[in-house]
């Protein structure tokens, strides 16, 4: 099945009726506001491991919009998945997240909703049940990226003549709604006013995007497709190939040659053959050449508590199979991901336990170091000043608090960072799916 670009024409339900045209204005408000009150919003979050997705509605008396169900998938970034598969990750996780709505919430057709058709004649025949829906993906980093992918979801989700109830960026963005929060509440200050902020994920990849106020302003800041900021520029982003420093494959990535450098320093003594030798004596003679005495920092990778779970992370016995099981692993996406979740066993070994892990410890420091300098490039260049802006993180490196205060305290020695807000995300597409209105 291949993704088409074209569009396509989707079916809607012969038995529902058509509003006469003498309906009268009270009549079409009572649907207005049933409508309104029935609306449901999808939040997609597509990144390098897994893809989550919210759905958020108005439920209670009070009306309040609220995260009705969510989904979750493998991965969406189509550079590594390919562009079928991160397709179709998005489709079942949304089908998985609309079988999950509460009771009372959405109407049995919405739960029933299938892209069906999309992978049979390239477009799902019926839309899907959504008022609006933002895609924040992993991957959308130019025109031909986001051509491919507003196409291919256009078709998935049936949108055919329909093209503004779909919003397409970089998962970055999704983040911007947790920054635009702390603006409106702040920009006016007279004694601290919020200017903006930067969004820094390090997640399997990392990236950093600077957003500032929309020029000109929203005529209407409340509207739901309005923005009070904009993004200004980014750094990084390049992918594992060309970058993702700092991210949870860097980490990974660093703790592998690390373990491999010091093995071929440190290896067991290798036996090399001499012919004058044997050819003189008549007998065979073994030479061997042996490591230098250990250093202090390749004492601190012999004594790691990390060299076990790496060893069995990648189920071996030994340092010397270590470069070969890497290799071993065929499909690359897979191979980026297994050395990414190395990085859940360098937190653990530098931040949990009696003692942290010097090895790991040092690892985590260059860690933060490079996306320090990431968000350092960003400031210099579009002039922000760290005390009057949200530095906003997301991504699975966040996970452990030990980690972010690394990163943040790097930032206040190397370059005398001092923010006004700092925001944590775990969840971008819960925050930004309750920021559609």
């Amino acid at each position: 099945m291949s993704i088409r670009s074209s569009s396509c024409t989707t079916t809607t339900d012969p038995n529902t009726p058509i509003a006469s045209q003498a309906e009268s204005p009270s009549s079409r408000q009572l649907t207005t506001d049933r409508e309104h009150r029935n609306a449901l919003y999808l939040c997609i979050d597509g990144g390098g491991t897994k893809t989550n997705v919210s759905i958020s509605g108005r439920s209670g008396e009070d009306g309040e919009l609220r995260i009705l169900s969510q989904g979750q998938e493998r991965s969406s970034n189509y550079t590594g998945v390919g562009l079928e598969q991160a397709i179709l990750s998005i489709g079942e996780a949304t089908m998985s997240a609309l079988r999950s709505l509460p009771d009372g919430t959405g109407s049995s057709e919405a739960r029933g909703w299938t892209y069906e058709g999309f992978q049979s004649v390239g477009c799902a025949f019926r839309p899907a049940p959504f008022t609006r829906i933002w895609a924040g993906l992993s991957g959308v980093d130019g025109p031909e990226d986001h051509r491919l992918l507003h196409a291919g979801l256009t078709n998935l989700f049936g949108l055919s003549g329909e093209p503004t109830k779909l919003k397409l960026t970089n998962d970055c963005d999704l983040l911007c709604s947790a920054i635009e929060r702390v603006y409106k509440a702040n920009h006016r200050s007279p004694d601290l006013p919020c200017l903006g902020g930067i969004v820094l994920i390090a997640g399997t990849g990392s990236i950093a995007t600077a957003f500032g106020p929309s020029t000109p302003p929203p005529q209407h800041p409340s509207g739901p497709s309005e923005s009070l900021l904009e993004p200004l520029g980014r750094m990084g982003g390049y992918g594992y190939l060309l970058g993702d420093e700092g991210s949870s494959y860097y980490v990974g990535l660093e703790t592998i040659k690390e373990l491999l450098s010091f093995f071929d320093r440190h290896q067991e003594p290798r036996t090399i053959w001499s012919q004058d030798s044997l050819e003189a004596s008549g007998q065979d003679r073994k030479l061997t050449r042996r490591g230098k005495p250990m250093e202090v920092e390749d004492q601190r990778i012999e004594s790691s508590s990390l060299m076990g779970p790496v060893l069995a992370h990648f189920e071996i016995e030994r340092l010397e199979e270590l470069l070969a099981a890497v290799y071993s692993i065929a499909n690359e996406h897979e191979r980026k991901v297994r050395i990414a979740e190395l990085s859940r066993l360098v937190m653990r070994a530098a931040f949990e336990g009696p003692a942290p892990d010097g090895f790991a410890r040092r690892i985590l420091e260059r860690a933060g170091l490079r996306l320090s300098e990431l968000v350092c490039r960003l400031c210099t260049l579009y002039e922000l000043l760290p005390n009057q802006s949200v530095l906003c993180l997301g991504g699975g490196m966040w996970s452990y608090t030990q980690f972010r205060d690394l990163v943040i305290h790097t930032m206040r020695i190397n370059w005398n960072a001092h923010w006004g807000w700092v925001e944590t995300i775990h969840q971008p597409d819960q925050v930004a799916a309750l920021s559609f209105v």
